[in-house]
């Protein structure tokens, strides 16, 4: 009589265990990290034409322009890319 009434009880916990959907996950639900990639042109652009001035400011001519350019350039596409590294992923449920 023991047996039978541990083996209605472990099969019952069995069927119970099996109807309840575990997490969300069951459900197809997942969560992703979601990231854009960030370009810095803007700040490629704008650096670009203030290095331009301070080029032509300090060292005169059209090598200092071009100098300055590519230095604000690659300057302001940096500083671009680094103010807006924290807002370009996050998390979607799909």
């Amino acid at each position: 009589m023991h047996s039978k009434v541990t083996a209605l009880i472990l099969g019952a916990a069995a069927l119970a265990l099996t109807a309840i959907p575990a997490s969300a996950e069951s459900h197809g639900k997942h969560t992703y990290k979601v990231c854009r990639h960030s370009s810095g042109t803007t700040g490629l652009i704008a650096g670009g034409a203030g290095g331009a001035l301070v080029g032509h400011a300090l060292i005169g001519g059209p090598i200092g322009i071009a100098a300055g350019a590519v230095g604000g350039a690659f300057g302001g596409r940096a500083v671009d890319r680094r103010m807006t590294a924290k807002k370009r992923c996050h998390y979607e449920t799909r």
